[in-house]
């Protein structure tokens, strides 16, 4: 082990972060408040292992605290628009104005992912936001509000750690005859399915060896398992397919702007379906994935 327990991030220090940057992001426009609708949260990787398996839990429990906290602006506008005043160089007072914090965007958007490029320490939180929605170009443009907030230092313990820590590590292969599978030093003995597909660079055949496989077209700060060479119709993160190891039993969850399909059936945005033996799974239209469970 490498922290003790009361070192260790929580959901709650995260929903924390993303609220004070909702107050920082806040944009003013004439009777209007814009709050931040997008937030991407970044973790030092080995921070964020213990919360991987349950992200999409704890993303639907900082949308439910956005909501309460917009709520909540609206209940008591004039206060809180004071301390932005305040915070702007201003001392007037605006008057009362019911509804007047609004987001931009049809829903928030918040994405937790490990920190690939190596600038956060152990107990640090990055949090980047953005007024509108999340656009499909490469990450970085429009960026926002940046956030670390220094957690309580790691205390020394033993210094064992275990293999599987660190950056995740895809394990899509370049292009290889039909049939042939291509295994890494990182693969482990045991398959769990196969991911059978064609993209821009050729045939290929992806390995699923963990309880979830993220995957997309990925991109700077878009960490994916199955990086996809393809059209931007795929997202840059598309899909997560999710193994439960007392069951066996798989599902895919659709997060992407223009859809994922089971054997012809759409998921539906943010929401999951139970994966078949053998089945087609198409993303966005544009690239099918053959997937056959061993």
């Amino acid at each position: 082990m490498s922290r003790q327990a009361q070192a260790r991030l929580n959901g709650d220090d995260l929903i924390g972060e993303v609220l004070r940057n909702l107050d920082e992001g806040a944009f003013r426009i004439r009777r209007k408040t814009v709050v931040p609708a997008v937030y991407r949260i970044y973790l030092h990787p080995e921070d964020y292992e213990p919360f991987r398996d349950v992200v999409p839990f704890i993303a639907n429990e900082i949308r439910a605290a956005l909501d309460d906290k917009l709520a909540a602006l609206n209940r008591s506008p004039g206060k809180v628009a004071s301390s932005l005043l305040k915070k702007i160089g201003r001392n007037a007072t605006p008057p009362e104005q019911p509804g007047g914090y609004v987001r931009v965007a049809d829903s928030w958007t918040v994405e937790i992912y490990p920190d690939l490029d190596e600038k956060l320490q152990h107990g640090e939180i990055e949090v980047h936001s953005e007024l509108g929605a999340p656009q499909k170009t490469e990450y970085g443009a429009g960026s926002m509000t940046r956030r670390i907030i220094p957690q309580k230092p790691d205390i020394p313990v033993e210094s064992t750690t275990h293999a599987a820590t660190g950056a995740p590590v895809t394990t899509s292969v370049a292009e290889e005859p039909a049939g042939e599978t291509q295994k890494t030093d990182q693969t482990p003995e045991l398959v769990f399915a196969y991911l059978r597909y064609a993209d821009q660079e050729g045939r290929k055949t992806f390995e699923v060896t963990r309880n979830q496989v993220v995957i997309g077209r990925g991109g700077r700060s878009y960490w994916v398992d199955l990086k996809l060479e393809t059209l931007p119709d795929v997202s840059r993160e598309h899909c997560r397919i999710k193994r439960d190891p007392e069951t066996g039993r798989f599902t895919v969850e659709d997060v992407s702007q223009f859809g994922t399909a089971v054997n012809g059936k759409p998921v539906g945005r943010n929401a999951a379906a139970d994966l078949p033996n053998h089945a087609v799974i198409s993303l966005a239209g544009v690239i099918d994935l053959q997937w056959e469970v061993v």
